[in-house]
């Protein structure tokens, strides 16, 4: 397999005090990579298209023709197309604020193992604003993303950081020590089902045998039946144009779990081989230089037939997940945490007060058997979800309607 890859990659910040800063980096580079039974690669950094051709061998940079990447973004552009929330948090008047603005540009062009010349292209653009609220120590965070362009829902994104203030300055206080049923909101919820069966279902994970799945439970029930799953969704304007992955491998179709049945891992070429998989399409990889694995590139938990209201009012004590932090899992020990960022607490069947931020884990197996009830609101996240393995973050997707998990155990409290 070989890579080439053009990019750029721009940040500006700006904050309460007045400072900014802009930058933009742009990169090309190749990789060339084969497989007898393992992997052997190379990656080099290059400075024109066709420097690109020759360390590839190619015999023609024509291949590699193509418009001129740019992002066509500059600190002005970022501030008059953003001026509402920069003078909203002006009104806000928070003890400090800072907004992060991210914009990514990826082009590859991939001769897969059947030596196909394919090309791939990606775009992801960020807003993530920091707020320091005057008497009380921790910082907020909140952000959305987008595949589009760098504009984004500013009325709705407003309301969120207002909400998130007001939510810090009337806490209550709650100190779990136990399982409690926890219902995930609708939409960013769908980040722990990445954490705790994403992951699990990476085909590397899976032949390392640190995985709860094998390849024995390839067309068995690992969910309720409640529970289906897609990897791809052509309503998204995520990911939707790109085809292949990033072996130049069409991507693998959309079904991951139906009715609570596994119907495909989570591989790349070479795992697909090795473990003998029906499915590949998954390799990503965060630039040239770092190697292709198997990784997600959306979660999509499709809707049930429950009402959301009904949801919370089955619900006699409970946490309700709204906005969500860093998460982890170990699959050797088959547990996982994460942190809840805007928790609410579930009292009597209602939403209650807003309580501190707080960490739920627990055992995976158990917890994809624990899902109570699924509802029948289904939306996306924001745009603004990523996911670290190895070293690499990349940009995912997640989407779910509200969902209910009967236990999971909860430590919240000034510890939490």
């Amino acid at each position: 397999m070989q890579l080439y890859e053009e990019s750029q990659v721009m940040q500006f910040t700006l904050d309460s005090r007045g400072g900014r800063e802009f930058s933009i980096r742009k990169r090309s580079g190749t990789q060339t990579r084969s497989f007898d039974g393992s992997w052997s690669s190379r990656a080099a950094e290059t400075g024109s298209r066709e420097e690109a051709a020759r360390a590839l061998s190619w015999k023609s940079g024509g291949r590699l023709a193509a418009e001129p990447l740019g992002l066509p973004i500059d600190a002005g552009e970022i501030l008059d197309a953003n001026g509402f929330l920069t003078k909203f948090l002006q009104r806000l008047d928070p003890q400090e604020w800072k907004l992060l603005f991210r914009a990514g540009c990826t082009r590859r062009l991939i001769r897969n193992t059947r030596l196909q010349d394919v090309q791939s292209s990606f775009r992801h653009f960020s807003v993530t604003a920091r707020i320091k609220v005057r008497g009380q120590a921790e910082e907020l965070e909140v952000g959305e993303g987008s595949a589009e362009e760098l504009k984004f829902n500013l009325d709705g994104l407003a309301q969120r950081i207002a909400g998130a203030v007001e939510d810090q300055k009337h806490r209550r206080r709650a100190v779990f020590a136990g399982p409690v049923p926890v219902v995930l909101q609708a939409g960013e919820g769908a980040i722990l089902f990445h954490e705790i069966l994403g992951h699990a279902l990476e085909a590397d994970y899976v032949l390392q045998g640190v995985s709860p799945f094998t390849r024995a439970d390839l067309d068995r029930a690992i969910v309720p039946e409640t529970i289906t799953i897609l990897c791809r969704d052509e309503r998204d304007p995520f990911f939707r144009d790109v085809a292949v992955d990033d072996e130049g491998e069409p991507r693998a179709g959309p079904l991951l779990v139906e009715q609570g049945v596994l119907r495909c891992f989570i591989s790349d070429y070479a795992h697909q081989k090795l473990l003998r998989l029906r499915d590949r399409g998954h390799a990503r990889l965060e630039d040239f230089g770092r190697i292709p694995q198997p990784r997600m590139f959306a979660t999509y938990v499709q809707p049930g037939g429950v009402p959301q209201a009904e949801i919370i009012a089955s619900t006699p004590f409970g946490v309700y997940a709204r906005e969500f932090g860093d998460g982890g899992i170990d699959l050797a020990s088959g547990r996982f945490y994460f942190r809840i960022r805007q928790p609410y607490l579930i009292e009597k069947g209602r939403l209650a007060a807003p309580i501190a931020p707080l960490t739920v884990s627990g055992g995976i197996r158990e917890i994809l058997g624990d899902i109570a009830m699924v509802g029948d609101d289904f939306k996306y996240d924001r745009g603004n979800s990523y996911c670290l393995k190895n070293g690499q973050v990349l940009p995912v997707r997640v989407g779910q309607p509200t969902v209910k998990i009967g236990k999971l155990w909860v430590r919240g409290g000034p510890d939490a």
